[in-house]
């Protein structure tokens, strides 16, 4: 038994079943036995003795007053048939000298019934060789005294009520039975969905209990499961954050050593401490390569703490108010000569309306030092820089368009340019959207138009 309910516990539609099934067993035994006792009082000297004549001796006094009341006679027939239909699990003949006065056969509702003869007398003679329990009662009607021979179906109409009865019994015994195999699956279910309400609450320690094999604990397990992972992922967050502080500090104390050397370089240089000027350009050339380092190391310094900045809004002290035409078009005219002599070409957009932008200087040089990098590493030179400036209501918006070179021009770097840039956009209450396609990159600067008080 355990390893078939084992193999029913798979499946909830099958446990189901089973529950249905046993359930449906449990109600038909009960139905079973309750007919059983059905049969006992059916045959029963209670019923043959007691139940029925009651209810014949009831009847047959509700007849002679109905009698009374009505002044029934012997050729008031159809008043007779009347409180036989009212008495349906009564049959009976009336008899008078031994001609039969009313018989229940005949439909007396209609004028043209058919008296019963006196030769038709035997009819209560077959009527008892057919059915021996006929019981005979004397009734008065208005114009004398008759005989009443009476057929019942009192017994059956008892046995016929009780088996309605078990049937209802029955019924709610099976009903009862599926509710209570079924209430530990609901209460079960209740528990998995108070345990995702735990684990949605931000409690992803909570382990939903596991219970079974079937639908429900597969989803549990799968609940568990996921909750374990996303705990997983926010934990390798927390250990890549400190991975990233841990890098800028080791980068921060890379930027000593080629500091230290261009800082030696220079002090041979300030005091003259060559002798040749093949000696001063290898000098010169050495702390320039220096200032390069610096420059990379500190740019990806920037990054790595932009990129994973949490609160990158800047304070309202920190930003200052621009022309946005001149601000702008400045930075890109002093970053674009390096480009320009390397052979790139720059084409701008019309002219906008003049508008005005509140930013913080330091961070927007970051950005647009970002873009010329970008530029610089992966745009063709030999296809035209786009540069575009339009503005609305809101937000004046600076895209720069290149088309991207089949072989970078340098190493690729951790990609994190781009994110670096969205973040000091972000600082200034705008953003960046960047869209690529197979041979052309684009980077829209959302800067939002600073409205005077």
């Amino acid at each position: 038994m355990k390893k078939l309910k084992k193999v029913f516990s798979k499946s909830l539609y099958l446990e189901l079943w089973l529950s249905i099934v046993v359930s449906l067993v449990i109600g038909g035994i009960t139905f079973f036995l309750l007919q059983q006792v059905n049969d006992l009082i059916y045959y029963s000297k209670w019923a043959d003795e007691v139940y029925i004549p009651s209810r014949l001796d009831s009847s047959v006094e509700d007849f002679q007053e109905y009698i009374d009341e009505n002044h029934v006679s012997s050729e008031d027939k159809t008043l007779i048939f009347k409180w036989s239909q009212s008495h349906p699990l009564m049959y009976f003949y009336l008899e008078r000298d031994g001609v039969i006065i009313y018989n229940f056969y005949v439909d007396y509702s209609y004028d043209s019934a058919s008296e019963i003869s006196e030769a038709d007398a035997e009819l209560i003679e077959e009527s008892y060789e057919y059915n021996p329990y006929v019981y005979d009662y004397t009734i008065t009607l208005i114009d004398g005294e008759c005989q009443m021979h009476v057929f019942e179906d009192f017994k059956y109409d008892l046995y016929s009520k009780i088996q309605f009865a078990n049937i209802v019994v029955s019924a709610l015994i099976i009903i009862i039975m599926i509710t209570i195999l079924v209430r530990k699956k609901i209460k079960y279910i209740n528990e998995v969905t108070s345990g995702i309400e735990i684990l949605a609450g931000g409690d992803l320690s909570y382990r939903i209990p596991v219970k079974g094999n079937d639908e429900i604990s597969n989803v549990a397990d799968n609940i568990n499961s996921m909750s374990i992972a996303v705990a997983n992922q926010i934990e390798n967050e927390k250990k890549a954050i400190q991975a990233n502080n841990s890098l800028v500090t080791a980068l921060s104390h890379d930027l000593r050593t080629p500091l230290t050397t261009q800082m030696g370089y220079l002090e041979i240089l300030k005091e003259h401490h060559y002798h040749s000027e093949e000696e001063m350009d290898k000098y010169v050339n050495t702390a320039l390569d220096t200032c390069f380092q610096i420059k990379e190391m500190s740019d990806r310094l920037f990054e790595y703490f932009l990129a994973f900045d949490p609160h990158p809004e800047r304070s309202k002290e920190t930003l200052t108010c621009y022309d946005g035409i001149d601000f702008l078009m400045q930075i890109i005219s002093e970053l674009s000569l390096p480009l320009i002599e390397q052979g790139f070409t720059f084409e701008y957009g019309e002219p906008t309306e003049a508008f005005k932008i509140n930013v913080n200087t330091d961070d927007i040089l970051r950005v647009f030092n970002n873009v010329f990098t970008n530029i610089d590493k992966y745009a063709d030179e030999t296809e035209p820089v786009h540069v575009g400036l339009k503005c609305d209501k809101e937000f004046a918006t600076l895209s720069i368009s290149n088309k991207i070179r089949s072989v970078p021009r340098k190493n690729e770097s951790a990609k994190i340019g781009l994110i670096s840039i969205n973040s000091l956009m972000k600082r200034q209450g705008g953003s960046s959207v960047t869209k690529t396609t197979l041979d052309t990159f684009t980077i829209e600067l959302k800067f939002p138009i600073y409205q005077h008080a």
